[in-house]
């Protein structure tokens, strides 16, 4: 496998799933009470617009340096990794799905009136991580 092609799939991977899951926490930005604690540090609207959208810009950076990061994981695991789970490295996307859902499992614990964005979220991550990057690096 190319190391090029690994660490682009990674960063188109986790772009896809930072602009998807933009479309499901989206909403949650704005829709914030003012009784919480970074409402009330910027009352004024057009202030809290801005911190919506530094927040939004975060997060999709983060979720495309997380699918680097899992391109090179992806460069290691893929020498000695076989086909299998729709994947042409099934250990890596069985690694991804179980990581996630781990995480995801911790977040409605954590949060449980979220539990149906999380749920979204995590299959959405599970798609473009565990089964989109493997394939794109590989084509």
């Amino acid at each position: 496998m190319d190391t090029v092609a690994a660490l682009f799939s990674g960063f188109v991977a986790g772009a896809a799933v930072g602009v998807l899951g933009l479309g499901i926490f989206g909403p949650l930005l704005v829709s914030v009470p003012t009784t919480n604690w970074l409402r009330r540090q910027f009352p004024d609207p057009s202030n809290w617009v801005m911190v919506s959208l530094g927040a939004a810009l975060v997060a999709q950076a983060g979720c495309a340096v997380l699918g680097l990061l899992l391109g090179v994981v992806l460069l290691n695991v893929a020498d000695g990794g076989s086909s299998g789970l729709g994947s042409p490295t099934w250990q890596f996307t069985l690694g991804i799905i179980l990581v996630l859902s781990v995480l995801a499992v911790g977040a409605i614990a954590w949060q449980p009136w979220l539990w149906r964005r999380m749920t979204v979220f995590a299959l959405i991550a599970a798609g473009c991580y565990g089964w989109m990057l493997p394939h794109l690096a590989a084509a």
